[in-house]
């Protein structure tokens, strides 16, 4: 008689239960978590622990910022779609994450969105009348910041301390928003949920590919376009994805 393998009876036992218990892909969750750090370094607030590119030390005492337009794109090119706002501050943590639900199953590839505000929601009255929201409106042309990233500098040789306000938004026209797009790997929905971690380097606001001086730029440059077009350059690489982990799996038939 001839003899069937351990091997062979799993893989006979397997094909049974995936006969028997196969089912239609469901919809799955995406939970994006958003986490800062300086360079590699972890951030902490008001230490000078951090240099950028021009040379200067450089402390970070607040982060307030506004993504939106996020979007999940499949492997065979359709989307996922929330138009959503998220407001994200440090130190506060109900805005460290946003729930995307009822995401299609498929195999999604890339996950892409807006660092700031588009043209049609940055206008007098396009967010909500929240204290929040008011805090970070914008006089030039009127909207909202996309972006209050505060701290001090020092001078090097003197070791004077001075404050930058790196303040980011729509100058003269120009809108300064910058389309994020950043690659997933093996993001599989089928009834499961998943938690992205992604990081902001704060550090990188201030290279690749502009050195950004806080003495040549000053500390207010709202109205100064050239300062917003580099800062806008060097968001290009600001985010990226640090995780991902698959929280949960139903295969109840």
């Amino acid at each position: 008689m001839r003899k069937i393998s351990v091997l062979t009876i799993g893989l006979l036992f397997s094909l049974l239960l995936f006969s028997t218990c196969k089912k239609d892909p469901g919809e799955g969750t995406v939970e994006l978590i958003f986490e800062h750090e300086v360079n590699g370094q972890d951030l902490v607030l008001n230490e000078f622990l951090y240099t950028c590119e021009a040379g200067y030390e450089f402390s970070v005492i607040r982060l307030k910022y506004y993504i939106s337009n996020f979007v999940l794109t499949r492997d065979d090119g359709t989307e996922y779609r929330l138009d959503k706002v998220h407001y994200r501050e440090l130190g506060v943590d109900a805005t460290r994450t946003l729930e995307m639900p009822d995401v299609p199953a498929g195999t999604y590839t890339s996950l892409s969105f807006i660092y700031g505000l588009d043209q049609e929601t940055n206008v007098p009255g396009g967010l909500e009348n929240t204290t929040t929201n008011i805090n970070m409106e914008w006089p030039m042309p009127p909207g909202y910041h996309y972006m209050k990233f505060e701290g001090k500098y020092k001078i090097p040789g003197t070791g004077e301390v001075k404050a930058y306000n790196t303040h980011t938004g729509p100058t003269g026209g120009n809108q300064n928003f910058i389309q994020i797009s950043l690659p997933l790997h093996g993001l599989e929905i089928d009834d499961n949920s998943w938690d992205i971690t992604l990081v902001m380097d704060l550090n990188e606001w201030y290279q690749n590919p502009n050195t950004y001086d806080f003495e040549f730029f000053g500390p207010m440059i709202m109205e100064n376009q050239n300062a917003q077009a580099a800062l806008k350059a060097n968001g290009a690489d600001v985010f990226s994805v640090e995780s991902m982990e698959v929280m949960e799996l139903s295969i109840i038939c």
